[in-house]
């Protein structure tokens, strides 16, 4: 899967990952490959994901929208 995290001032994240877990307005969910098409809103947490390194790495968030669409994951802050 590819993810890209930008704002309005610049791109926070974009690379291969193998797994996300976000803050949605009913509570944190998963993505893994091959999800279905998604788009949620965002509440205050963290976003977690592993790196194709398989490091995981933690972005906080205040609010955002989120949409998945055939292996591509894309975070609007």
């Amino acid at each position: 899967m590819i993810l890209k995290i930008m704002n309005s001032d610049k791109i926070l994240y974009n690379g291969k990952i193998f797994y996300l877990k976000a803050p949605g307005l009913n509570g944190y969910f998963q993505i893994l490959k091959n999800h279905t098409s998604f788009i949620s809103v965002l509440k205050k947490g963290s976003i977690k994901f592993k790196n194709k390194n398989k490091i995981e790495q933690n972005i906080s968030v205040e609010s955002g929208l989120l949409k998945v669409i055939n292996n591509l994951i894309v975070i609007l802050l």
